[in-house]
């Protein structure tokens, strides 16, 4: 029972002290309330009307979408090469045969082998198909192999050898491999001249041997003469004939090989 009651004074008591802590709360905010300035009626307040909402920025329209660019056209297919032709499209073949002529004079009297000299192609050189290898006006080089005159009135002909060396074609020289088949020439009498007049000689005195014996002085003389004319008719019948090549003079090559050299 003593407990109960004890119980009972220290929930009173508790119950007391709460509703005083209530009250002096109370007193406490109505006095702070109390305290607060008082609002000044002098001041201005700011009543400007607050600024008006910015509207939405609107999407513009978009763009049309790019139209598809048209596909590039198709390159234009290059012209197929043309196939070179064949090599003896390009080439006189062997066996072709040139003509020029000669363009200064050579003669067995003044030139000597181992010197060059030029002739002109008159027609152009062509290959099979067509194709000009050899212009005419080229000009081709030979050389003198062999060269003399005829050692007398009766042979038929001296030596005469050439060689072709090479052929200018606008400008350049190109070699060539051809024989030299014919040569238009001449044979010219050198007259009594030099070794001739040796044998002029030689009779003249053999005739004023023939003439002492047989006519004394006077047939000396005589003699004289007669072996003079008789050597000089020998020295005319042996005089050497030099080989003359003209001037315009036809030589006529044949190739060997085909040119130009592959």
């Amino acid at each position: 029972m003593a407990k109960v009651i004890i119980a009972l004074l220290g929930a009173a008591t508790l119950a007391a002290c709460g509703g005083k802590r209530e009250s002096q709360a109370a007193a406490d905010s109505a006095a702070r309330d109390t305290q607060l300035p008082s609002p000044d009626s002098t001041v201005a307040i700011n009543d400007a009307p607050s600024p008006a909402p910015r509207p939405a920025p609107t999407k513009s329209p978009a763009a049309p979408a790019p139209r598809p660019s048209p596909p590039p056209a198709a390159p234009t297919p290059a012209p197929a090469p043309v196939p070179p032709p064949p090599p003896s499209a390009r080439r006189a073949l062997e066996g072709t045969v040139i003509e020029a002529v000669a363009t200064r004079e050579i003669t067995s009297r003044t030139n000597k082998p181992g010197e060059m000299f030029t002739a002109r192609i008159g027609e152009a050189i062509t290959a099979e198909g067509g194709r000009v290898v050899i212009p005419a006006g080229s000009e081709v080089t030979l050389t003198i192999v062999a060269l003399k005159p005829a050692p007398n009135k009766s042979a038929k002909d001296g030596t005469l050898e050439l060689r072709a060396v090479s052929v200018v074609i606008d400008g350049e020289s190109h070699p060539i491999d051809a024989v030299v088949t014919s040569v238009e020439h001449t044979l010219k009498g050198r007259g009594v001249t030099g070794s001739e007049a040796a044998k002029v000689g030689v009779g003249a005195a053999a005739g004023a041997i023939i003439g002492k014996v047989i006519g004394g002085g006077t047939g000396t003389a005589v003699g004289a003469v007669t072996g003079a004319a008789a050597g000089t008719a020998v020295a005319v019948e042996t005089a050497d004939r030099d080989v003359v090549i003209p001037v315009g003079g036809k030589i006529r090559l044949t190739l060997r090989s085909a040119f130009p050299a592959a």
